[in-house]
């Protein structure tokens, strides 16, 4: 017979136990702690009769236990409005042979695994069929047949409920809500039209995008959007503050703005097709957010058009997945459900091996803080207010630059405008991409910079303009996009663009000049870069626009043109790399050492019409050098744990590393 003090203490500890089996999320890892996941959605049509026909427990279990993610997304609820699952609130596939929602979170809850909703937020086919008054009513008076409007009760109505559905009836343990800021529509919607007069008193109505007023109403709609998301995230965060939920794209390359709702953590799909360089840029949008955050990879290549579907293989995805962990973020990977909701098991192989390549760096990469060397800023402003759409207006420009900079083997970040104040003295180079203006305060943090020291490179005929004083210029010219010719040593390259024809003055000092046919002999008197002295700082302009060029004709001559005005600013480089020139560098902190990520970008992921391929050559017998202010007391390749031979002479340590196969890690402490 036990004694009440001993049957006491087990009774405690069967109450521990229970509220920890009942509350569930307890084991079940956060998004702001997972790293590692499998997102498979449908956008399922309403003649589906046999939902959940094929799915069955040990298939769910058997891929889950084989994989291992922290947590899976499935079908819920895509653009068509339908529902995959038997809900209560909105619309449903025609059909059931089993609750596949109920089946997918009773295997991943046995196993342990957080289970996240894809479910469609202002899009939503089905609900405008029905309520066609809720619809966006568009610029030409019609009304969308696809988005609702902000001014109807969709939100009260069907998204809010159905999300509230899904927290209390199944459990699931957060949303990825798609079909949102990259979805927005202005609306002409009467009521819309009114509330846009009151606020502004504009009554103007602006249609087109070379219409007065045009800008302020693409603002006036992104403010709609931003209520919308506080609305939905509040609510449900009331109903259940557990719930872990983001909207797509929200705070990305796509909303250049600062995070002012309660989103949970941040995520996007990135476009399939060159995956590669994708992922590259949009990781490093997310990451100064200040969020948790992560990156889909399509695990397939489509254009949208007639290019067939195609699986990519796992070395694709390796290479996509080591630029996104490179940069501190979680990666997950996007498959399409069979029509019965089921998964396609022979993924299960594949995604084992990808997510072994991902685990073995997950220590040294998640939740990594990167060094401050190379800035490149994000035009906000200039880019929203020219922006044909509300959101994700094109950035061709920006990511032309961020290309060349990292293919030139520069650790880079990407700054918005709001990220600036105090944070520049941080940085080597501050890089100024192709835009119309900036805004005042940006303007000046850069200013200010500049004159403390600071090194920043101008890059395009427009902004060179906005730092005519800056840069030396007496006076200039914009020459219409036409072709000419830049050289570096020893090779002269042709580019397309726009050209800005500038007279310097006082210490402004050319480095070097257009010429007009691809021969040294026929050197022009246009000035294609130039340096500069600045308070204490110096100031380089390159006069085309390089950026542009670099994504549209990609030339190794753009990018070594702009490595080589870069010089001449001398701003230092972190890491070097002897070798190959196709490695992309990226330099963090994690647990106080220092990770030098190595990321081989050989392979034909930029060939729009290479749907897959199997192999990336490996790069061969590399010397990376890094500046340090003290020798190391190892360097260690990762994730092999191989311990490596150096050298160090006055601040800088040499090692050898004989292969880049992907991903390579140099741990330094």
């Amino acid at each position: 017979m036990q004694k009440p003090g001993l049957r006491s203490f087990v009774f405690v500890l069967s109450l521990l136990f229970l509220s920890y089996q009942i509350s569930g999320q307890v084991k079940r890892p956060a998004r702001s702690d997972s790293f590692f996941g499998i997102h498979f959605d449908l956008h399922a049509g309403e003649n589906i009769t046999d939902a959940g026909r094929t799915l069955t427990f040990e298939m769910i279990d058997t891929f889950l236990l084989r994989v291992k993610p922290d947590f899976i997304q499935i079908d819920c609820k895509g653009h068509p409005g339908i529902s995959s699952y038997p809900t209560e609130v909105g619309f449903h596939v025609k059909g059931f042979d089993k609750d596949p929602l109920k089946l997918f979170r009773e295997v991943t809850a046995k196993n342990n695994v957080a289970l996240y909703m894809h479910f469609s937020g202002i899009w939503d086919d089905k609900v405008v069929q029905q309520h066609p008054d809720w619809a966006v009513v568009k610029a030409n008076g019609a009304r969308s047949g696809q988005k609702v409007s902000f001014f109807s009760p969709y939100s009260e109505t069907y998204m809010i409920p159905q999300l509230k559905e899904l927290s209390s009836r199944y459990d699931v343990d957060g949303a990825w809500i798609d079909g949102e800021c990259w979805a927005v529509e202005p609306d002409y919607g009467e009521a819309s039209l009114s509330r846009f007069t009151l606020e502004t008193g504009i009554t103007e109505i602006p249609r087109e995008r070379s219409d007065r007023y045009y800008p302020e109403f693409m603002e006036y709609t992104r403010a709609l959007f931003r209520e919308h998301l506080n609305k939905y995230i509040n609510a449900i965060h009331l109903y259940n503050p557990g719930f872990q939920i983001t909207s797509n794209w929200a705070y990305s390359s796509l909303m250049p703005e600062k995070v002012n709702t309660e989103v949970d953590y941040l995520s996007g799909d990135v476009t399939p097709q060159n995956g590669v360089y994708r992922s590259a840029y949009e990781a490093r949008c997310l990451a100064p957010q200040g969020k948790p955050w992560d990156l889909m990879a399509w695990g397939f290549s489509w254009n949208g058009g007639d290019m067939p579907m195609s699986i990519k293989s796992a070395a694709q995805l390796k290479q996509e997945a080591a630029q996104i962990i490179a940069m501190g973020g979680g990666v997950q990977f996007y498959f399409q459900q069979n029509r019965d909701l089921s998964i396609k098991p022979w993924l299960a192989y594949m995604l084992q091996e990808i997510a072994r390549f991902c685990r073995e760096r997950q220590q040294f990469c998640h939740k990594a803080i990167p060094v401050p060397q190379v800035a490149l800023i994000y035009p906000s402003v200039s880019y929203q207010e020219k922006s044909p759409v509300p959101y994700s207006g094109p950035t061709g420009r920006l990511q032309g630059a961020l290309y060349a900079l990292l293919d030139a083997q520069y650790p880079v970040e990407i700054l918005m405008e709001h990220h600036l104040p105090g944070k520049l003295d941080e940085y080597s180079l501050v890089v100024v991409p192709e835009c119309q203006f900036l805004s005042e305060a940006s303007l000046e943090e850069i200013r200010s910079y500049l004159k403390n020291g600071g090194r920043v490179l101008v890059i395009g005929s427009e902004t060179a303009g906005i730092f005519r004083e800056e840069l030396g210029i007496k006076s200039s010219e914009i020459i219409k996009r036409t072709g000419t010719f830049i050289s570096i040593p020893g090779r002269i390259g042709s580019v397309k663009s726009e050209v800005l024809k500038v007279m310097l003055q006082g210490d402004a000092r050319p480095l070097s000049f257009f010429y007009t046919a691809s021969d040294f002999s026929y050197k022009g008197d246009a000035v294609s870069a130039s340096i500069n002295r600045y308070g204490n700082g110096r100031i380089a302009g390159i006069y085309f626009n390089a950026g542009t060029s670099y994504i549209e004709y990609k030339t190794p001559v753009i990018k070594d043109f702009i490595e080589g005005v870069i010089s001449e600013l001398n701003p230092g480089k972190i890491v070097e790399v002897a070798g190959s020139d196709l490695v992309h560098v990226a330099v963090n902190k994690l647990n106080n050492r220092i990770y030098v990520n190595l990321i081989n970008v050989a392979g034909e992921h930029t060939a729009q019409s290479v749907i897959g391929y199997d192999e990336i050559p490996p790069l061969q017998d590399l010397r990376v050098t890094i500046n340090l202010s003290s020798k190391p007391a190892a360097i260690i390749l990762q994730p092999e744990g191989k311990k490596l031979r150096f050298s160090y002479k006055e601040g800088r340590a040499a090692v050898a590393i004989p292969g880049l196969t992907i991903h390579s890690i140099l741990e330094v402490y």
